[in-house]
């Protein structure tokens, strides 16, 4: 397939690495049908229904978020079973479907972004990374955006949505970086923004770290453009990272306006998540389709805590977001 590689994430510790045999066999399985997803997909089909994109900070509650609402509203989304299928997705939306596993009841339960179960969401990470061009997590040049197919990307969304049946609803880290284009390329695009205060999301990184690699200096997740950050000790690598996150993302949102990007604060989300569903629901509503309410019952959650983290790295934290926001304020 032209322009294909499939990422690589190396390094991960024996919990979370994927096995190879595993892996090249979906890898063969996808090539083998990516040609047949091609022939399937109209590029000329028009946008009728909205796209929500889960964004926010590694860390911050997107897994949450995104589970709520694949749980709560009547919209598709990508489970473990059609993840496998990312460079013919429209085929593992179809074989979910058949199968009975496009419904959820979630057990609300993730490690670092992972979950299990084969109805429970999935990032899709091979399939942004290769849309969006991203053979790492790390990001790219401003002229980025130039160098992905938006139309061939476009194209696969609608085509997504139509074989779900429904709305569709992702969470693709990488998209902190694109929401602008995004939206232009497919204006009833919508995003969900989730936010968390930026101590927490940073102590929960340097857990990450520590589970994903067994080491605390090695990168994990979205990786700002920032050479300035190589070598520092951790506590400031982290809140460097939740801090250039959330300004990309902030900067994407005050200029798409609160009819497409709705903030939804980590503490609101496990205090009352129906309400959060209300609201994501008005806003995509707003965009085209408004998805019902399923008969899920959602009562409120125990927002996370990284108290084994907080004597260790919590004042040194602290001292580096506060310099972090100081000084990436205006660049």
């Amino acid at each position: 397939m032209a322009r294909y590689s499939r990422r690589v994430d190396g390094g991960l510790s024996s919990a979370f690495a994927k096995d190879a045999a595993d892996e090249d066999f979906l890898e063969h399985l996808n090539l083998l049908l990516a040609p047949h997803e091609r022939d399937a997909t109209d590029p000329g089909a028009p946008e009728t229904l909205p796209t929500l994109h889960v964004v926010g900070s590694p860390r911050s509650g997107t897994t949450l978020l995104y589970q709520v609402i694949a749980s709560g509203l009547d919209v598709g989304y990508v489970n473990n079973l059609s993840a496998a299928f990312w460079l013919a997705p429209t085929y593992g939306l179809r074989l979910a479907r058949k199968l009975g596993v496009d419904r959820l009841e979630s057990s609300f339960a993730s490690s670092f972004g992972r979950t299990t179960g084969v109805s429970e969401p999935h990032e899709f990470g091979y399939f942004w990374s290769h849309h969006l061009r991203y053979p790492d997590m790390r990001q790219r040049d401003p002229t980025h955006d130039e160098a992905i197919d938006w139309a061939t990307l476009r194209a696969t969304l609608i085509a997504m949505a139509g074989a779900a049946g429904r709305p569709m609803a992702f969470k693709p880290m990488l998209m902190a970086w694109h929401m602008r284009e995004m939206a232009r390329r497919m204006p009833r695009t919508c995003f969900a923004w989730i936010t968390r205060p930026a101590r927490e999301t940073a102590l929960s990184l340097i857990k990450m770290r520590r589970s994903m690699y067994g080491d605390e200096t090695r990168w994990a997740s979205l990786h700002p453009h920032a050479p300035e950050l190589d070598g520092e000790p951790p506590w400031r690598q982290v809140a460097a990272q939740v801090v250039l996150v959330e300004r990309d993302i902030a900067r994407a949102a005050d200029a798409l306006g609160p009819e497409t990007v709705l903030s939804v604060p980590y503490s609101r989300l496990c205090a009352d998540p129906g309400a959060v569903l209300t609201d994501v629901a008005r806003m995509m509503g707003a965009k085209g389709h408004a998805p019902a309410r399923r008969d899920v019952q959602l009562g409120a959650f125990r927002e996370g805590a990284n108290a084994g983290l907080e004597a260790e790295f919590g004042e040194r934290v602290d001292e580096a977001v506060a310099h972090y926001q100081d000084l990436y304020a205006d660049r």
